[in-house]
């Protein structure tokens, strides 16, 4: 037997970031020997994510530095960063929505290097040059075949000797992230959202189906009428370590959340049936399209050196019989896939709280869940391996001398019209991937399109004027092009 365990107009609305770390508190985390007695029958497999690699050929295996991560010049020496490649899969739905649209994004990555103890600055800026050369790991049960890091309930365990086989665990009923950005002096950071890697079914079904059940479970967190997977960006408290007699961070409040029910999530495998997303480009760029990706209704603003967790929660549910209930079985990656005694493959213990599951107790007697929330750091599960497959989804605004902040949607970043008021004349500051024609409407607040203009753009940062030959009052300004769009509300007086 198996166990297992937005909107149509994107407003200007932006809130001010507090500092993202709390005090420290008295909590102590120490080892849990249920926990650990099953992941000693863990066992890794490898992945490799260099699909599409013309046929006769090898990947490089080396560590390089992403030129993109360099570029952006706020980065921690053990942080990476990369664009989305605009394929047909990042442009979904069809036609694409530049409010959903992850191509043109920017993800966030750690890794390893110089602010880690004891690593080798050769690993600075490598996470997606080293994924795509060297692959990366999946964690499973060697008994059962149920993934670590996904919906698998793993058990039964008994934690209480009159009551053998009640217990069962969700080893990752989510998984967490932990971030620390430091902005540039002379512009925030800002969070759109959070993308992962999601796969299915690696150990159960060969090639699985990719259809999900999508009922909703016994006892749900989101009550959607759907099996429900969140994405969430959490603070920070500081715990005390007991295995390590350090100090270190630990996930504490939601900052923000976007449920998504599973029957739109992406899934990734290399069918391409169901929501399973086929690679259609070769290489580590083209694995990115199989991202599944949530944004938030409204960007978190960092202004202050903050520490926070990029996170995804899977919905629990109470097993019938000890066994899963829906048609697909989760999980997620981890790595990159160093080998033994590669200088890179840098142990979380050396920054505790860098990475966590989520670790559910399930007692099937009751039924209820005794310990629903319960962080555990990655390490006790893969020793000396590196990061979780989550991301934040961030932008910096280009250094307009106008008026920010600056709205990104898609692959091209507006300023704020100004000046706002308006009189007789609007100004925007729009930062383009390519030349291309972007179209401005004009909407009353009743939605009745009053003006329109055809501005050209070249390739850069433009700034657009517009004559307002319009009555007073409060307006919708719209502005589309091929590679993204954006909405702001314009006061007009006379």
């Amino acid at each position: 037997m198996r166990y297992l365990v937005v909107t149509a107009l994107a407003l200007l609305s932006w809130s001010w970031a507090q500092q993202y770390v709390s005090p420290r508190q008295t909590r102590v985390l120490k080892r849990n020997p249920q926990i650990e007695a099953i992941i000693r029958n863990a066992q890794r497999g490898r992945i490799d994510l260099d699909e599409g690699r013309p046929s006769g050929t090898q990947p490089q295996r080396r560590i390089t530095s992403t030129d993109f991560g360099e570029a952006l010049g706020w980065l921690k020496p053990s942080q990476d960063a990369d664009t989305v490649p605009t394929t047909p899969n990042t442009n979904t739905p069809n036609p694409p929505d530049p409010l959903r649209n992850l191509a043109g994004d920017t993800l966030l990555a750690n890794n390893a290097g110089d602010d880690i103890p004891g690593v080798s600055s050769a690993c600075n800026h490598s996470f997606f040059d080293a994924f795509y050369t060297e692959g990366a790991f999946y964690f499973y049960n060697s008994n059962t075949g149920a993934t670590f890091f996904g919906n698998y309930l793993h058990g039964p365990y008994a934690l209480d000797p009159q009551n053998p086989g009640d217990i069962v665990f969700y080893i990752g009923g989510g998984i967490a992230e932990r971030y620390d950005i430091s902005p540039p002096s002379s512009s925030p950071v800002y969070i759109k959202g959070i993308a992962t890697l999601i796969f299915n079914n690696i150990n159960v079904n060969v090639p699985g189906p990719c259809t999900p059940t999508t009922g909703e479970v016994s006892t749900p967190q989101w009550q959607d009428g759907a099996y429900t997977v969140a994405y969430q960006l959490l603070d920070t408290l500081q715990i005390f370590y007991e295995d390590f007699g350090l100090t270190g961070p630990y996930p504490k409040n939601l900052v923000a959340e976007v449920p998504k029910r599973l029957n739109e999530v992406r899934i990734a495998r290399g069918a391409n049936a169901g929501q399973c997303i086929l690679q259609t480009i070769p290489g580590f760029r083209g694995f990115l399209e199989r991202l599944d990706h949530a944004y938030f209704t409204t960007p978190i603003e960092i202004t202050n050196d903050s520490s926070l967790y990029a996170a995804v929660r899977y919905e629990l549910y109470m097993p019938i019989g000890g066994i899963d209930q829906i048609n697909d079985t989760l999980f997620g990656l981890i790595g990159p896939g160093h080998q033994s005694g590669h200088p890179c493959r840098n142990p979380d213990v050396a920054s505790p709280g860098r990475s966590m599951i989520l670790t559910p107790f399930l007692d099937q007697s009751v039924p209820a869940f005794i310990a629903p929330d319960e962080w555990y750091p990655q390490y006790e599960f893969t020793g000396a391996d590196l990061n979780l497959f989550i991301f934040p989804i961030i932008y910096v605004p280009p250094s307009f001398t106008d008026y920010t902040p600056t709205v990104r949607n898609g692959s091209i970043a507006f300023s704020a019209p100004y000046p706002n008021p308006a009189v007789d004349c609007l100004h925007l500051n729009v930062e383009s991937p390519a030349a291309t024609t972007l179209r401005l409407m004009l909407y009353t607040s009743e939605g009745r399109l009053v003006r329109s203009w055809n501005r050209t753009l070249q390739s850069g940062t433009n700034t657009v004027a517009v004559d307002l030959e319009v009555p007073a009052g409060a307006y919708l300004l719209q502005a589309q092009s091929p590679y993204g769009a954006a909405t702001f509300w314009v006061n007009v007086v006379k």
